[in-house]
């Protein structure tokens, strides 16, 4: 059984703050274990930053290198195969992994290594110091595991080659049972379509995403259809504020639920709707179709990855919000269709982005790294 030393400099997959990147770290760890790898938490340091002033990044490192000594002592009875560090990028730079390999003379391999558009303002880079520190530690890596092709494309311009990328499906932990529905608000009328979304409510990207969705539903006011907006964060009253025009009746705000929850929701409504304006990945969106949900989207940076347009969902163009409320009106007004699209969304998720094929593709990806020839280039 190889052993693998998993750091996530963004925050460990133990944190208590939930987040899509917590829940990647943790899918990663128990799909590399499903096929048979011994997993350590390398380390719990922080190098994220939601600054990028000088002398944080100058502390920050400082710090770093001081755990990678650290780290380095607690391995050197019992060295790991491999190293895998999960998405350093600009605000979260790997100082440790790159230094612990070197030392033990062990792969070092990336998973979702990428730019950001962070910080790109008036021609310049707020971010070029920290960029520089991630992108030096991710040039010496000997494997990149690549999620999106955005990613793939800037690693093959970082690195000059694409001999070192492996790519691999986004994945989600699909449970054995399905989750059971929940109870829908007495007044609604069953037969009603209920649409939900789940989002944390930032600004930003998060809000603009909410602006989308009132503004496609305004233009079907005429239509039959509930909402369930679940999530919380500090844009809620904004959030709010953008479907005051909408009859309290038809809406649902639950706030921050548990997960086990969030599933039960979707499980009990009928079309995931989400815009994915300027999303990475969108893990949700495997959530819901795993429970059956076809998906309303845009064809916006990760979204196809995980939707397939016709197949089991319907997106837009990302500048087309007439687009989106169409298709949001179509699988409003064709049930067939939706049921159409839930099951074979239900088929992808099991067959192309669960644990289970996310394990057997780590497992090729890292086999040569593992085998008795290999040698740090």
């Amino acid at each position: 059984m190889s052993k693998l030393a998993f750091y996530a400099p963004i925050k460990p997959p133990d944190h208590p703050i939930a987040s899509g990147d917590r829940l990647i770290a943790q899918n990663t760890i128990k799909a590399l274990q499903l096929v048979g790898f011994e997993v350590e938490l390398a380390s719990r340091f922080i190098a994220y930053s939601k600054r990028e002033a000088a002398d944080i990044l100058e502390q920050r490192k400082a710090d770093a290198l001081v755990e990678a000594e650290a780290v380095l002592a607690r391995m050197d009875a019992v060295r790991p195969d491999l190293w895998l560090t999960y998405h350093p990028y600009c605000k979260a730079p790997d100082w440790i992994g790159p230094r612990v390999s070197a030392a033990l003379g062990i792969p070092y391999v990336t998973l979702e290594a990428a730019r950001t558009g962070q910080g790109f303002e008036a021609g310049g880079d707020r971010w070029a110091s920290w960029r520089i520190e991630a992108q030096t530690g991710i040039k010496v890596a000997d494997a990149h595991l690549v999620f999106k092709p955005t990613d793939r494309s800037y690693l093959e311009e970082l690195l000059g080659s694409d001999e070192a990328l492996v790519d691999i499906a986004p994945f989600i932990d699909v449970p054995a049972a399905p989750p059971k529905p929940v109870s829908l608000p007495r007044h609604w009328r069953p037969g009603t379509p209920v649409l939900v979304t789940v989002a944390m409510m930032r600004p930003g990207k998060k809000i603009e995403n909410f602006r989308l969705i009132a503004q496609a539903l305004a233009s079907l006011k005429g239509l039959n259809w509930n909402f369930i907006v679940i999530g919380d964060g500090p844009e809620a009253p904004h959030v709010q504020q953008l479907f005051e025009e909408f009859s309290p009746e038809r809406l649902l705000f639950t706030g921050a639920l548990p997960h086990e929850d969030v599933l039960s929701h979707l499980a009990a409504s009928d079309i995931f709707l989400w815009p994915g304006w300027k999303e990475p990945i969108g893990m949700v969106y495997l959530e819901a179709q795993m429970t059956g949900l076809p998906v309303v989207a845009l064809e916006s940076m990760g979204v196809p990855l995980v939707v397939r347009h016709g197949e089991t969902g319907l997106l837009a163009a990302e500048d087309d919000l007439t687009g989106f409320a169409d298709n949001l009106a179509t699988l409003i007004s064709h049930p067939s269709l939706r049921n159409d699209f839930g099951t074979a969304a239900k088929t992808a998720v099991r067959r192309n982005h669960s644990l289970a094929a996310a394990g057997e593709r780590f497992r090729l990806a890292l086999a040569p790294l593992l085998s008795k020839g290999w040698k740090r280039v």
